[in-house]
């Protein structure tokens, strides 16, 4: 069984390198495709925006740019639609989005996809996937886009609740709009404590997997979750941040179980063939601790094709070998006999 799993892995891994090219694409405009039409779904007021041709057009766009493009290609969708809601609202959410874009560009680097995924798995109830796949591979500044994202999942929860479709308002009344989203953005606990919690999990994993022992990726992953659980049941029995735990405890087992098998995929580890080796140099003197890999060599299975043309060369060539020496001679060859006969005089002299 295990063997039958390692094997699909491996076929699985070697479609993916043979196919980088055309795999690569296709999962980004799948991820840009998702991004659009939840925004469109969970925001949706702009009808146009909302028609597949444009989702299309946006995802295909999306394919072919960086992720810091494709995040403001998310923004400008975003701001249209809540435009539409609320014109002064929309003012309001540009000037954050803008600030956020900031950090964003500055410290997400390749983690930016982190922005766009951690709104849609807050909508899909797993959002703790996040800080336990960047606890197996990132460090803990892995946290600024992963905060991002936290605030634009909640800012667009706050906006949504209070936009108001009538954009003539008085200047009082645009006032305490802006002052009422705000207040809710800055006093907004479960925003807050998520942002906690995921620190604290990306940083005890990265603290665990960094333990030389055995197993410790799987053993990360199981403190990452511990901690999510134990994090979130204190907030919510110490700081009363009413939070949904059965949802939470179900949602961090599912992600767990992603995490795992994400991390089958990324690295599988021997830890029956452990070698540990010691060497010195002018100035130190080692301990090194080498697991080997798990890359089992799939066979190439070569199909050889036999036509009529090869199978005639093939009975001639039987045909030629059997043949004795008269008939070879009837044919017009030489035997070895008559080839040393005819040899030179002075070859022998």
């Amino acid at each position: 069984m295990i063997v039958a799993i390692l094997e699909l892995r491996a076929h699985i891994l070697r479609f993916l390198q043979r196919f980088q090219l055309v795999v690569e694409p296709v999962v980004k405009f799948i991820i840009a495709f998702v991004v659009f039409r939840t925004i469109n779904n969970a925001i949706g007021h702009e009808t146009m925006l909302m028609s597949l041709p444009i989702e299309l057009l946006l995802s295909l766009l999306g394919t072919f740019t960086p992720a810091v493009i494709l995040i403001l290609l998310a923004a400008v969708v975003s701001l249209a639609h809540i435009y539409v809601a609320s014109p002064i609202l929309a003012i309001l959410v540009a000037i954050l989005m803008a600030i956020l874009y900031c950090f964003i560009a500055r410290f997400s680097g390749k983690y930016g996809y982190v922005v766009l995924a951690t709104p849609i798995l807050f909508l899909l109830k797993i959002p703790y996937v996040i800080p336990l796949i960047l606890g197996l591979v990132a460090n803990p500044m892995t946290i600024i886009p992963t905060a991002c994202g936290v605030v634009i999942y909640r800012m667009f929860q706050v906006v949504s609740s209070a936009a108001v479709a009538d954009s003539t308002l008085a200047m009082e009344d645009i006032l305490t709009l802006y002052i009422d989203v705000i207040d809710r953005l800055i006093a907004d606990k479960q925003m807050i404590l998520t942002i906690a919690v995921f620190f604290i999990i990306i940083l005890a994993m990265y603290l665990v997997r960094k333990i030389s022992m055995e197993y410790v990726f799987e053993v990360s992953i199981a403190v990452g979750a511990i901690v999510c659980i134990l994090g979130f049941l204190v907030a919510d029995t110490v700081l009363h941040a009413e939070l949904d735990i059965i949802s939470m405890v179900f949602g961090t087992v599912g992600s767990m179980l992603i995490a795992l098998v994400f991390q089958f995929f990324r690295l599988a580890l021997d830890y029956t063939a452990v070698e540990r080796v010691q060497f010195e140099d002018d100035d130190y003197y080692y301990y090194v601790k080498a697991v080997p890999k798990i890359n089992l060599a799939v066979p190439e299975r070569s199909v050889k094709k036999i036509s009529e043309n090869d199978e005639t060369v093939f009975s001639d060539e039987i045909d030629d070998a059997e043949l004795s020496e008269e008939e070879r001679y009837a044919l017009g060859e030489e035997s070895v006999e008559d080839e040393e006969e005819d040899e030179p005089f002075f070859h022998n002299q």
